[in-house]
């Protein structure tokens, strides 16, 4: 299942990410990852998986990384790039426009301190091997971080949102929901099972944080703006951080390291 709508519509992606949802989306998610951000690397390389219109690239950049950012759109790179225009991350921030299961043929292995993999697994056929290929190409004590559809959250999408209960009982085993903004089918996980892909890859959880606790079942305008946007951020960021609130989020992130111990220096056979 490799679901293409996000690519053939790179500039209704990019509409979306300017929505309160999306916004959340994004800074939450980066909020939580730059907690866990590894220090004192001689040399800070990071890699942005799916990267899309270049968010996380960004922000890394403007920290001092090295980024490449990989994405299999042209559409997506091409407003990537003139994001990164527009910033402080010029000549920081490089791109590669590649599918992310062939990322381990244009990233060396051991080459970077962190790595960034935010709503790509749920278009993928086979998102283990991709978190695979990731932790080649990781060096020892780097990061990364996977962000993913909930099950769970789905679950009471559809219950709340929708009041389609059968949808809502159907999601609690089902293995993809319809995507909200493209209508068409994508993946969702519970937390153990990226847990379970991550460690099979040879990669330690070291963070798990709910993404978009709340928001997502009220009502709340798209203009949301300066103290009222803060105090849903903050009050979501709190939620985030406790497992009995996570367990319902709307996105799961889980941070994970990789050990000189490491098992997961190559992609699955």
């Amino acid at each position: 299942m490799v679901n293409t709508s996000r690519f053939q519509h790179a500039d209704r992606y990019a509409s979306y990410l300017k929505t309160l949802a999306g916004r959340l989306r994004s800074e939450l998610a980066w909020q939580n990852l730059r907690c866990c951000l590894p220090q004192g690397a001689a040399t800070r390389r990071a890699l942005d998986v799916g990267g899309g219109t270049g968010f996380a690239s960004v922000k890394l950049a403007e920290m001092g990384f090295e980024v490449v950012l990989l994405d299999r759109c042209e559409e997506m790179l091409s407003i990537a790039k003139q994001q990164t225009e527009a910033s402080s991350a010029t000549g920081r921030i490089s791109f590669c426009h590649a599918d992310a299961d062939r990322l381990h043929e244009f990233c060396a292995a051991g080459s970077f301190d962190v790595v960034v993999c935010h709503n790509v697994l749920e278009y993928l056929e086979n998102p283990h091997i991709v978190i695979r290929h990731i932790s080649g190409v990781m060096r020892e004590n780097a990061v990364v971080s996977v962000l993913v559809r909930n099950r769970a959250g789905e679950v009471l999408r559809a219950a709340i949102n929708s009041g389609d209960w059968e949808l809502a009982k159907t999601n609690l085993s089902a293995e993809t929901v319809s995507d909200s903004l493209y209508g068409e089918p994508v993946r969702i996980f519970a937390p153990e099972d990226v847990c379970g892909m991550l460690a099979n890859a040879g990669l330690r959880a070291v963070a798990e944080q709910g993404v978009r606790v709340f928001s997502d079942y009220l009502d709340l305008p798209d203009d949301v703006t300066g103290d009222a946007y803060q105090q849903v951020f903050e009050l979501e960021r709190t939620l985030g951080a406790q497992p009995e609130f996570a367990a319902i989020a709307r996105y799961t992130q889980v941070i994970a390291r990789r050990s000189s111990a490491s098992s997961g220096k190559g992609p699955a056979q």
